[in-house]
């Protein structure tokens, strides 16, 4: 017979995103100072700046406005809304993104908001969709205790780099010869038979 102690029980919290995690609005700089000098302030702009989830320099700056810090998650906040990245480096950041201090778990919900559509019921713009600060601060996440969140991230990132590893080995398998072709189980089962 199981005892109540044999069962582990986790609560999670239903939090605005402002409350539970620090998140900075990017502001442009003037563009006068606008580099292709890596050796000054990286410049993140919208999503062109994020490739495969992180962040790859492409222009620099000499302004400070705002800034996020190496492991800061990046959203952009301008077309397309949503989409997420971390950085390695300190990075000013434009307006067409937002930073946010968190952790390995807010990424993965992060995704799975842009995933399902969340932005776009806060999306304006005729041209460009948008959204603003007080979108994010107030978007509800679900967010459990630091233990379990810490858990769930690593577990999402290792199920992220699994995935990642298995794309660059198909990616080289196909660059070394005529294309490989591929079959789902369903296809196999049904015409072997």
């Amino acid at each position: 017979m199981k005892r109540e102690s044999d069962f582990h029980t986790f609560t999670w919290e239903q939090r605005k995103l402002g409350s539970a995690y620090e998140i900075t609005m990017g502001q442009s700089p003037n563009s006068n100072n606008y580099t292709k000098n890596p050796n000054d302030f990286i410049l993140v702009q919208g999503n062109a700046d994020i490739k495969n989830g992180r962040v790859v320099p492409r222009m620099w700056t000499k302004q400070i406005t705002k800034l996020a810090n190496p492991g800061d998650i990046i959203l952009s906040v301008r077309a397309p809304v949503g989409d997420v990245g971390i950085t390695n480096y300190t990075v000013v950041l434009g307006r067409g993104v937002a930073s946010i201090s968190g952790d390995d778990f807010i990424y993965q919900t992060l995704i799975k908001m842009k995933t399902f559509g969340f932005w776009r019921k806060f999306s304006t713009g005729s041209t460009f969709e948008s959204i603003n600060s007080k979108d994010i601060k107030n978007a509800v996440i679900l967010v459990p205790i630091a233990n379990e969140r810490r858990n769930i991230g690593t577990i999402f990132k290792s199920v992220d780099a699994t995935i990642a590893l298995h794309q660059r080995n198909q990616k080289g398998l196909q660059n070394r010869g005529p294309p490989i072709k591929t079959i789902n189980l369903y296809t196999f089962l049904y015409q072997t038979r």
